[in-house]
């Protein structure tokens, strides 16, 4: 067998490199690459133009409406030579029917497409696949068509379609043929910006009404860290099947969001719990606690800190939880074993607790509309009396009643036996995130020396708590140190103490002796002090940026040092004063002098946790600054 594929292989090289001859560029071809290369200059391929029909029919023998498309890319190549991976996804809920390449004249190409499961980082295991080659294009301006038919079992997983594309697109038209029988809304999602046309043609058959969408000079999207998800800011169109008529009779299928809930609900009831497995540990964590806060604490916490987290998705397994005696016994699960875990040792233990779906704030949607993206995420919710508390597993450091910055202020669905109850998680503020650093510093030759007292509330504590841990050292002082000083040999750090670490309730405390050999210069007479060690943000650079900046929570950082005056030296010169307040973030930089001390106090606070691509330009001013800032000195000198 691995013969027959090296022999393929060698056979593929082949008859690419004889067929590449036969189909070189045109001189038109060559003309239009070149000047595509001077608009698009970070590119190396342009879609000329990128088709998708899609069509939906009725499986008599599932009972399901299907969605079907067609998807036609042809790529041209701006560089003289390049190569570029494909990738055409599918899972248990799809297929890919045919997949073709073609030359410019539309010829067929000998075409080898690789079948793999797909891997990320994010997931452990999940069913989608994807079949995927690479293309090489020899020579400036050479083309190639793709064209491929992917079907959907069942329209519920048909969500969306987007108009822009990793490589830049010159016109990308996205027709829809709807047959009378179905009852299908179309949303059309981040339009604003973006010329998109619609046209509403003459019916290709009797029962059908058609669309079509084109946008045409589209950008390529850019990876950029830190970005909201893709259904916040790119144009779409959201697909929302209500109901099916056949025959007279008028089935429902996802027309509202009871439609949606009773489906789920419907999966949860396939589960079959065993939660005598769990009753002993539940029991024994619960045996001393005298309070039902105190009881609901020892659950969720145990569940955090002896269930590891790996997200799982494999069919229908992607919405069903896992039994919760499977997630105790294997000691791992997903967000709906975890979930469910929780929901079932708290019954155990008196609770009514249910779950609850949710989608995070990398999805646009709420339950508004009745789709399978509407979520991604699934939590358990405890009533006690009119209090809701919000148990989110995953978030291994959090403490009960805080709730990570990805859930705040999200529509959730909680279980309800035959219907359901809709809510938000709360949100916090950027000063329940807040982290004080407090510095008491002297000179001591051509060294700065002192305490450092450090106090951590909110996410900057399950934050600081997540990067120690995740630190793979044996001695806490070392996972310390190296968080501290980020490995710099020039800052040597002794007495370092840090309050429990096993705490979640309560703020942390971390204090420890500074030495800098790096912060102070001497020149005749004068002294040249660098106050700031830590530089925060002096990198977030958005002149090239496409995206709104999301920061992993809200954040309020607030530094207050105060270097004492060395016998025998006055102030030469202090950095100026600086400061800036918008919408997005509140900054300021402040020097006084007190009493032979100087007192600096720096103030961070990015309340939204974002900036905004409308702020981008307040800040680039602002960055400019900030620059200048890290790089100014206090200068004294001698009397």
């Amino acid at each position: 067998m691995v013969y027959k594929y090296i022999t393929l292989f060698f056979l593929f090289i082949n008859v690419v490199g004889i067929s590449q001859k036969k189909h070189d560029p045109t001189p038109e071809d060559i003309s239009l690459a070149k000047e595509l290369a001077i608009t698009y200059p970070d590119d190396d391929i342009a879609i000329l133009k990128d088709s998708l029909v899609i069509n939906f029919d009725y499986n008599k023998k599932t009972k399901l409406v299907t969605a079907n498309y067609r998807s036609i890319k042809t790529y041209l190549n701006l560089k003289s030579r390049t190569e570029i991976p494909i990738y055409i996804f599918y899972d248990d809920q799809s297929e890919i029917v045919d997949a073709e390449l073609k030359y410019r004249n539309y010829k067929n190409s000998f075409f080898y497409l690789k079948d793999d499961y797909y891997s990320s980082d994010d997931l452990f295991y999940n069913d989608a696949r994807v079949k995927w080659s690479v293309l090489n294009f020899p020579l400036l301006g050479y083309k190639y068509s793709l064209v491929y038919d992917k079907s959907y079992k069942d329209v519920k997983y048909f969500v969306n379609a987007y108009f822009d594309n990793v490589y830049p697109t010159l016109q990308k038209s996205i027709t829809i043929h709807i047959p009378d029988w179905l009852d299908l809304e179309i949303k059309e999602l981040n339009f604003d910006g973006f010329p998109i046309s619609k046209n509403n043609f003459t019916q290709v058959k009797k029962g059908e009404t058609s669309y079509t969408y084109t946008l045409e000079n589209i950008e390529a999207v850019k990876k950029e860290e830190y970005s909201p998800g893709p259904t916040h800011f790119r144009p779409h169109l959201l697909f929302l099947a209500k109901s099916q008529t056949k025959k007279g009779v008028k089935k429902n299928l996802l027309n509202e969001t009871k439609d949606l809930y009773d489906w789920y609900h419907s999966l949860v009831l396939q589960m079959e719990d065993d939660i005598t497995i769990l009753e002993e540990k539940t029991r024994s964590l619960i045996e001393n606690c005298t309070t039902d806060e105190e009881k609901i604490k020892k659950i969720y916490y145990w569940v955090q800190d002896n269930i590891r987290y790996i997200a799982f998705e494999d069919g229908i397994a992607g919405f069903k939880p896992d039994e919760s005696h499977n997630v105790f016994k294997k000691k791992y699960g997903d967000c709906k074993g975890m979930a469910n875990l929780t929901k079932q040792m708290l019954k155990i233990a008196g609770f009514d607790a249910r779950l609850t779906w949710i989608g995070t704030k990398r999805i646009a949607y709420d339950y508004s509309l009745p789709t399978i993206a509407v979520d991604n995420h699934m939590i358990c919710t405890v009533l006690i009396d009119d209090k809701k508390f919000f148990l989110d597993a995953t978030e291994k450091y959090n403490p009960l009643g805080n709730y990570a910055e990805r859930i705040q202020n999200k529509q959730v669905l909680i279980e309800n036996d035959d219907d359901y109850i809709l809510d938000r998680i709360p949100s916090s503020t950027s000063s329940d995130n807040q982290e004080n650093l407090v510095s008491l510093l002297e000179v001591e030759g051509e060294k700065l020396k002192g305490t450092v007292k450090r106090t951590y509330k909110g996410e900057s504590k399950t934050n600081f708590l997540y990067n120690i841990n995740n630190l793979k050292k044996d001695e806490k002082v070392e996972v310390l140190e190296y968080y501290i000083k980020s490995n710099d040999k020039n800052v040597l750090l002794s007495n370092i103490n840090v309050s429990d670490i096993s705490d979640r309730d309560g703020d942390l405390e971390l204090s420890y002796t500074i030495a800098q050999n790096n912060a102070i210069s001497a020149f005749e007479n004068e002294l040249y002090i660098d106050i700031d060690y830590y530089k925060s943000y002096k990198d977030l650079d958005f002149e090239k940026r496409k995206t709104a900046f999301q920061f992993p929570y809200k954040t309020f950082k607030k530094t207050t040092t105060t270097l004492k005056i060395p016998e025998g030296y006055t102030i030469k010169e202090l950095p100026a004063n600086l400061s800036v307040k918008n919408e997005d973030f509140d900054i300021s930089f402040n020097y006084t002098l007190k009493e032979g001390k100087i007192l600096y106090e720096k103030t961070i606070n990015f309340s939204n946790a974002q900036i905004k691509k409308s702020t981008f330009k307040e800040w680039q001013s602002f960055y400019k600054k900030l620059k200048d800032q890290y790089q100014q000195q206090i200068i004294l000198t001698k009397k």
